[in-house]
């Protein structure tokens, strides 16, 4: 069955994004927040995946990182580079979705990942393409929802079916090539905008390239 949220997820996204307000907010994601700056240092590059209306990617550009904003919606695009106006910095934007012709291989000292789902084998080829886009040493920094917020019935967010959901497990498998170095579900309290407000169950992963 078709799915328009992953069959076109820029016409998806445009119908969110299109309010006067920021849907996730304007300050990042907490995860990242606290993880990213002892893991790579200003001046490296940073990659965010389905950066939305750039909470992460304006972020990560004001901690001095060159970054890079990558995303499907084109009314997230106009957020995203409102969003650094505003805040007075700059960073590449890239209207695309997550493939290998979007962005070079070897690439970004770190990738983030926030609260992007979808079906098994999309999700598997979005996570390889982020894998590729590593240098050595580089790091995967990701929080999704796991299965329990649903069982939990939270309020906070994500998405309505269990097969979209992550689980350590899932996560394994994906990063396998990768060493994890952070690996954990727990229950955290969301605060970022109307989207993301409330007690939420997520798994947060740390998985970094080797050297070779």
């Amino acid at each position: 069955m078709s799915n328009p949220k992953f069959d076109d997820p820029g016409k998806f996204w445009d119908e969110k994004f299109d309010r006067p307000d920021y849907r996730y907010g304007r300050s990042p994601n907490a995860f990242v927040a606290q993880t990213l700056p002892e893991l790579i240092d200003p001046g490296q590059t940073v990659l965010c995946v389905g950066d939305g209306e750039g909470r992460n990617g304006v972020w990560c550009a004001e901690q001095g990182f060159k970054t890079t904003s990558l995303e499907p919606s084109k009314v997230g695009t106009q957020k995203i580079a409102a969003l650094a106006q505003q805040r007075g910095v700059e960073l590449a934007i890239i209207h695309d979705r997550m493939t290998d012709q979007a962005v070079q291989p070897h690439s970004f000292d770190a990738v983030v990942l926030t609260f992007i789902h979808a079906p098994a084998q999309t999700r598997q080829q979005l996570h390889q393409a982020c894998i590729r886009a590593l240098r050595p040493g580089g790091v995967i920094v990701l929080e999704a929802f796991t299965p329990a917020q649903l069982t939990n019935n939270r309020p906070s967010g994500g998405p309505p079916t269990e097969a979209l959901m992550f689980t350590p497990e899932m996560l394994r498998d994906d990063f396998a090539d990768l060493t994890i170095e952070t690996l954990t579900e727990e229950v955290v309290q969301l605060d970022e905008g109307p989207g993301h407000r409330g007690p939420a169950d997520v798994v947060r992963l740390v998985a970094r390239r080797g050297e070779g």
